[in-house]
């Protein structure tokens, strides 16, 4: 489990693709208290999101804020920038992320 910026980070687990040599999957949670926001960064690899619990909203460079409700989904692209991502209401929100990329890439890298 990690913690980042007051968003709560646990690895599932991961699993190799097959037919996709030096690629892997990995299942993780991101939960949201109230109000928290993850600052600008970038994933490394491509991410299914679905919203669990709550809602989240998600900024990707050169899109509007987009906002998100339990039961909905929606993907990022690796290495776009993500100028914020996080929940803006009162209540905890969580997310389930299936991330794909190579063994050992970190989740998300800050943007400096």
């Amino acid at each position: 489990m990690a913690e980042r910026q007051g968003s709560i980070i646990t690895e599932i687990g991961s699993w190799p693709l097959d037919g996709l040599p030096g690629k892997e999957i990995r299942l993780l949670t991101v939960e949201y208290p109230a109000g928290v926001h993850t600052p600008p960064h970038r994933h490394p690899g491509w991410q299914l999101i679905y919203v669990l619990e709550g809602r989240v909203t998600s900024r990707m460079e050169g899109e509007p804020v987009q906002r998100y409700e339990a039961g909905q989904h929606w993907f990022e692209p690796r290495e776009h920038l993500h100028l914020d991502a996080g929940n803006d209401t009162a209540e905890r929100a969580k997310i389930l992320v299936a991330y794909v990329t190579e063994p050992g890439q970190p989740i998300l890298v800050p943007e400096v």
